[in-house]
């Protein structure tokens, strides 16, 4: 369990980095759309202290455990058994031996990043994980039988591997990978690596039981919701009824007077109620009488958003995504014209596990437990948060209860939990009600689109212009990703992905940005 791993995790030894230059390494995956970083060894970071560690990716126990360390999040897509299974695959372990386990953003930070990129998101776990994480499985099999090797005094070429045994062909002399592991670490890996051909795979692309199904459904507190730390304290939430708004003033009368309300702790667009008991802290919550700073946000409307998104169909300021031939000229000589509009609204993630983060911050240490698409950006939020560097910060990287896009960026909850833990001076479960979650998403932005085609005397279209208005997500999450100021991602699938014949086609942009936090929908 994540809760025993990583305990200690930090050391005297650890290097100093900049919180700069490890905002810089991790700008790029915070959405989860960067590509994995080859790192198929783990040669780019320090060795570790376990003796058995083969490489970074691979433990191996005495009794033949293989323990497969996973940099990606599982949030019920199975990441964690099929990773396993593509370094397995090449290890040519028993698959009935293996194990898999979080690999700890702090020691990501510590080795100089030598899992790469911890991020999960876009459908990468996988395709963006295979090539490394096969070489991975390669590297420590080579490793393991060059052990072999050596101890019977053989040529390695004369040695193979299959079910966590390594067998010397010429003698028929066997040794299992647990006897052989900690000489195995010892050496160092090979460069090159001789990877299996996909019609040679025993493992890749077979029905295996997901490694974490057990405990999920015996229930086992494997979820962030579930953690419970000693001298825990549990907190509620309120946040503004609208976005943007600043806190100006709270009656706590109503929620001093509940049995097991410890403090009222104010944030700057927030209110939290810490109690002994998650249910003591919600209805002291409900029982604030709280007022907002709510200024021009509070007279938008769906009608006024809809209206400015109306009025970017037909703006002149919209960016071209992609222009073939002469679209007015084609449509000057249809013989049809079609016209359509088209209307889709914020929409929320609604996580089965509403957002929470248990936090605990000491003047030498931050700890987090949380749900996340992005322990490495989760590590950075808690260091921001309790204003201190990120070699301070440990995270418990736990199963996510659903993710699609909202435990990426920008990890909110984490921000918060950590601020209140920071004032409490407890361990503290932040918990959102579903209400909560609800009205406090980062949405699928909304948008409207505007398809005009006009057709030739046999139907067939001889020109096609497509204009989409609606909120950029680039501007406010990842403004370095957006081109001379625009935000061209906002035309996916129909710039290079459409694959229509039309001769005069013509797809463009008008951002049009509201006050409405949005972000990635899966």
């Amino acid at each position: 369990m994540p809760l025993r791993m990583r305990k200690g995790a930090l050391t005297t030894q650890m290097p100093l980095v900049s919180r700069r230059s490890f905002v810089r390494s991790i700008a790029a995956v915070g959405g989860g759309l960067a590509l994995g970083f080859n790192v198929p060894f783990g040669e780019r970071g320090t060795r570790a202290a376990n003796p058995r560690e083969i490489t970074a990716w691979v433990v191996i126990e005495p009794d033949d455990t293989v323990i497969v360390r996973i940099a990606r999040s599982e949030m019920g897509q199975g990441s964690f058994t099929a990773l396993p299974m593509l370094v397995a695959e090449e290890l040519e372990c028993e698959w009935s031996k293996v194990r898999a386990e979080f690999a700890a953003p702090e020691e990501n930070l510590r080795r100089n990043r030598i899992w790469g990129d911890m991020a999960t998101g876009a459908s990468r776990a996988i395709r963006g994980s295979q090539e490394y994480l096969r070489k991975a499985g390669a590297t420590a099999r080579e490793m393991l039988i060059a052990a072999a090797a050596a101890r019977w005094n053989v040529p390695a070429g004369e040695c193979t591997a299959a079910n966590s045994v390594i067998t010397h062909a010429p003698s028929g002399r066997q040794v299992r990978f647990g006897a052989v592991a900690a000489e195995a670490a010892k050496i160092v890996p090979p460069t090159k690596v001789p990877l299996k051909d996909p019609k040679d795979w025993k493992l890749i692309g077979t029905p295996r039981n997901r490694l974490e199904i057990a405990d999920k459904v015996t229930g086992k507190p494997i979820f962030a919701a579930d953690v419970r730390v000693p001298n825990m304290l549990h907190a509620a939430i309120i946040q503004s009824p609208v976005f943007q708004a600043t806190l100006k003033a709270v009656d706590e009368t109503g929620a001093r007077a509940i049995k097991g309300v410890r403090e009222v702790i104010k944030l700057s667009d927030a209110v939290a109620v810490v109690a002994d008991s998650w249910w003591q802290a919600k209805k002291a919550a409900d029982a604030l009488k709280v007022t907002w700073n709510e200024g021009q946000s509070s007279r938008v409307s769906s009608d006024s958003i809809k209206a400015l998104l109306r009025e970017g169909l037909s703006a002149t300021d919209a960016v071209v995504g992609r222009k073939d031939g002469d679209v007015e000229a084609g449509l000057g000589a249809a013989v049809k014209r079609v016209e359509a509009e088209y209307y889709a609204p914020f929409l929320n993630h609604a996580t089965l596990e509403p957002q929470n983060c248990t936090a605990h911050v000491t003047d030498e240490k931050v700890e987090i437990w949380v749900p996340t698409q992005n322990g490495e950006a989760s590590l950075l939020a808690a260091a921001e948060a309790a204003q201190m560097p990120p070699e301070t910060v440990v995270v418990h990287k736990m199963m996510c209860g659903g993710a699609f896009g909202r435990r990426g960026v920008p990890q909110d909850f984490v921000r918060q939990a950590v601020a209140i833990a920071k004032q409490s001076g407890r361990p503290v479960k932040l918990l959102w009600t579903r209400e909560q979650d609800m009205q406090h998403d980062y949405y699928r932005p909304v948008a409207m689109a505007k398809l005009t085609a006009g057709l030739d005397a046999a139907g067939k279209p001889l020109a096609w212009h497509v204009r989409l208005a609606g909120q950029s997500i680039l501007i406010s999450l990842m403004p370095s990703r957006l081109k001379n100021g625009h935000d061209l991602e906002f035309l996916n699938g129909f710039t290079e992905e459409m694959v229509y014949e039309v001769p005069n086609y013509l797809a463009d942009y008008a951002m049009r940005n509201t006050h409405v936090p949005v972000g990635f929908w899966r």
